[in-house]
């Protein structure tokens, strides 16, 4: 499941493809154009900045006018996401780097951008340039014209000034960032715990020390090392960004928990000032593409080795109430349901049946156990097998987690499983809350009332005279054959109109024209068994074709129980028309995670069979919690 989360990173980083995931896109669409500087001389360079903000779509961007400034570079495209708070923003950047021809008052309008199929214009960009004075006293690259300068300030970070304290120097333009989603929970209460690492400079860095998080549970969102770098602005300055680690953290015990801090090691360069400014700057450019591509010689490299960590990061964590705690209660903490449901409800005495105690929800799904089950004293039960489905790179933890309990009867008549129950805390309620089942009601009956369809009096004869392991022998063999049956009937096709019959009264076997009916035309509505060409696609292990065939049978299930006309394949519309159908949100999340599982594993190179099969009894319990809603 953890590679869900790394083929989306990838999707959504795609260059040119400005489509951002509807989960990140919480907050409201915002726009922005900005210059980093407001008065220039007139042979300076401007870097404009036109950002979008928590766009499902930017379909279309157009620049503003630059009317008396030359375009050096544009445009550029960044996109990313930053998280505070627990709060995902989204965003895409376009840049350009301009130089003004004259000095005057300058005012950019008309930036405009078609987002969500709607026209945002931007906010005009003013700056004032003056006439240029020729002052040489900095870095001066004005005079050199070439299109790798994006931002003057950077290649000056690049640069070691003699006397210039380079602890200070490192300090400012590389260092680490924690960022937590809460610093205050609940014990169980997942954290998001952020580790990068920002810089500005020539560097190679080595994570010495991951950090590590003693007293939670911990699962990584992200692998570092598929994560592509980002640029953020820190304080006006661009920093190219690295993720150390981001994980999800559940608090085990109350108290004051300590987030390690993270160490990098790192080597820096410099090129010294001397060798910057040699034959008057002249070659000052080529220099420093050089550098940058690490191609330069190490003559006036200055080369520093840092090692720098994060700070520790306290979390306080409270303790559950101790009040109003419900004897069911086993430690689950978030938001969850629960439902009990049988294969079939008329048992033989000699029979088994499987009851199944589905938990659904978000929260810590690694603590929650098999819950307490009241059996009556005429049901034989045994331990549960346990299946997890549970998607961990999504905060909170969504999914769910069945367990399926093997029962037979003791005696004939109606026996009632009671309802089970399932405790969990709720730290957005800040209570406990107890959800139950249905109770289950079994019919179980001797063996020769048991009604076997098609089967006679010869077969519940047999039945009471067979040991069980034959009777299953038989089940198998005849669900063999009618399934060998089914494949002749479907995929073996005999050449031309006139199929034949073996004549079985006549001893020379001959053979007698039959006259083929055409097939009848296929019947309104959706299959009985919806997913009987995934079922398929599992048994022969195609998993390109199981995944294809899941997605399409989920679309068809939905756009048939919602009654919509022609295909509906944008998410955002069916969420809507469940929600207006009176669909839980538990529901509606689960259908969501079964079609992005599909989509996504349609470009997995590696297909997990038992994922499948996992996938495949997700999608059951989905499609049977639909048609009882």
């Amino acid at each position: 499941m953890n590679r869900i989360g790394k083929y989306l990173l990838q999707f959504a980083l795609l260059p040119f493809v400005f489509c951002l995931p509807v989960q990140q896109s919480r907050g409201q669409v915002k726009i922005s154009a900005s210059a980093n500087k407001s008065i220039v001389l007139q042979d300076e360079f401007i870097k404009l900045q036109f950002t979008v903000e928590n766009a499902e779509e930017v379909q279309q961007f157009v620049p503003p006018s630059f009317k008396g400034c030359k375009i050096v570079e544009g445009p550029l495209h960044t996109t990313g996401t930053s998280a505070v708070n627990g709060v995902v923003n989204s965003y895409v950047t376009f840049m350009y780097v301009i130089q003004p021809e004259a000095p005057g008052n300058y005012a950019l309008s008309g930036g405009s951008a078609k987002i969500n199929n709607r026209r945002f214009i931007f906010n005009t960009i003013r700056f004032k340039v003056k006439e240029s004075k020729h002052n040489n006293n900095r870095y001066n690259f004005q005079n050199h014209s070439y299109d790798d300068v994006l931002d003057q300030q950077l290649y000056s970070d690049y640069i070691i000034r003699k006397g210039e304290d380079i602890q200070n120097k490192i300090r400012q333009n590389l260092f680490i960032k924690v960022d937590v989603s809460k610093d205050h929970c609940y014990e169980g209460e997942p954290v998001i715990a952020t580790y990068k690492l920002y810089t500005r400079l020539r560097s190679e860095s080595k994570v010495s020390k991951r950090p590590s998080f003693n007293g939670f549970s911990v699962y990584d969102i992200v692998d570092p090392s598929s994560a592509p770098s980002t640029i953020e602005t820190l304080n006006g300055k661009n920093f190219n960004v690295y993720l150390i680690r981001k994980a999800q953290l559940f608090p085990l015990q109350p108290g004051i928990l300590e987030l390690d801090p993270a160490e990098v090691e790192n080597s820096i360069s410099f090129v010294s000032a001397e060798t910057a400014m040699k034959d008057k700057g002249e070659h000052l450019p080529e220099l420093l593409r050089s550098f940058e591509s690490d191609n330069v010689t190490h003559e006036g490299i200055v080369t520093e080795n840092v090692n720098i960590k994060s700070n520790a990061l306290p979390v306080t964590v409270k303790a559950l109430p101790a009040f109003a705690r419900p004897h069911s209660f086993d430690g689950a903490v978030g938001n969850f349901s629960i439902e009990a449901t049988i294969n079939k409800n008329e048992i033989a005495l000699n029979d088994a049946a499987l009851l199944r105690v589905i938990i659904k929800g978000e929260g810590n799904f690694g603590v929650i156990n098999a819950p307490l089950v009241h059996w009556p004293k005429d049901i034989e039960a045994y331990e549960p097998d346990i299946k997890e489905n549970v998607l961990k790179n999504v905060a909170p933890m969504r999914g769910y987690k069945t367990f399926a309990f093997t029962v037979m009867p003791k005696r004939t008549g109606i026996i009632a499983i009671p309802p089970v129950e399932f405790s969990y805390f709720d730290p957005q309620a800040n209570q406990y809350k107890t959800a139950k089942t249905d109770a289950v009601i079994i019919n179980a009956v001797a063996v020769a009332k048991k009604n076997f369809s098609g089967a006679g009096t010869a077969v519940a004869a047999f039945e009471t005279t067979k040991t069980g392991t034959g009777r299953l022998w038989m089940i198998a063999a005849a669900a063999l054959l009618v399934l060998f049956g089914f494949f002749l009937f479907r995929y073996i096709r005999f050449p031309g109109n006139a199929p034949v019959l073996i004549s079985a009264n006549n001893s020379k076997q001959k053979m007698v024209p039959v006259h083929r009916e055409e097939e009848p035309a296929p019947q309104a509505g959706f299959l009985s068994n919806p997913l009987f060409q995934a079922r398929l696609m599992l048994i022969q292990q195609n998993g390109q074709g199981f995944y294809s065939e899941l997605g399409k049978a989920l679309w068809n299930y939905m756009n048939e129980k919602l009654q919509l006309t022609g295909t509906y394949t944008h998410k955002k519309d069916i969420e809507q028309r469940m929600k207006a159908r009176g669909f839980d949100d538990i529901i509606i999340t689960q259908f969501q995670l079964l079609i992005q599982q599909c989509e996504v594993a349609l470009y997995t190179p590696v297909i997990n069979e038992a994922e499948m099969q996992s996938v495949y009894d997700l999608a059951e319990d989905l499609l049977d919690s639909i048609s009882k809603t």
